[in-house]
């Protein structure tokens, strides 16, 4: 009966934390654990210590299971908070974490950060957003000042028109582009568009 009610939920009434927890409970995001995800993740790792060196505040939208803070490590960070709409996501997100780290259920569309932040990080997940636009300008009231965005976007049929609508936004710092035996994935850094007149 469980079983039919799950699917029920996800197919039928399409939820969408009914839908995350199924795929987490089946593994089938277990692939992120892997040698072809390293790029990637090492990219952004790579931008927030050299970017911003120290002990910098971050939000991850979308964190899945928590590999971005795992591999950041502790020394790299002084507040890392995080969330997931996917509930077995974020149990195994804190089963991993730190005093530093606050781990969250949440929908991206509907979360409201406490504080601001020094970077705030969309690692494969802005288009998931129903207003991706809209989503990464409404997070980026929650930066510091000269606080920095980093979106990672796979390489996919719709992927350009993202980018493009993701630039009438924002500015453009630096961009890296990681190139696997599974995918391509662009990482950019970006900064708020000022309102100067």
């Amino acid at each position: 009966m469980q079983a039919l009610t799950s699917f029920f939920k996800r197919k039928i009434l399409r939820i969408d934390r009914d839908r995350w927890n199924y795929q987490y409970d089946k593994g089938l995001w277990d692939g992120l654990k892997g040698l072809d995800e390293l790029a990637r993740f090492s990219v952004i790792v790579g931008y927030i210590k050299f970017l911003k060196p120290g002990q910098p505040e971050i939000l991850e939208i979308g964190c899945g299971e928590g590999f971005l803070q795992q591999r950041l490590q502790t020394q790299n960070y002084g507040r890392f908070v995080a969330f997931d709409i996917s509930d077995s996501a974020i149990k195994n997100a804190q089963a991993q974490a730190d005093e530093k780290c606050t781990y969250l259920v949440a929908d991206m569309d509907k979360y409201v950060p406490t504080g601001q932040f020094d970077m705030i990080v969309f690692n494969e997940s802005i288009y998931y957003s129903k207003h991706p636009l809209k989503t990464l300008q409404r997070f980026a009231t929650y930066l510091k000042a000269n606080g920095l965005l980093i979106v990672t976007i796979n390489d996919h049929k719709h992927s350009d028109t993202l980018w493009q609508s993701i630039k009438d936004g924002f500015e453009l710092m630096d961009e890296a582009t990681t190139i696997t035996s599974k995918s391509t994935c662009v990482c950019k850094v970006l900064l708020p568009k000022r309102n100067d007149g």
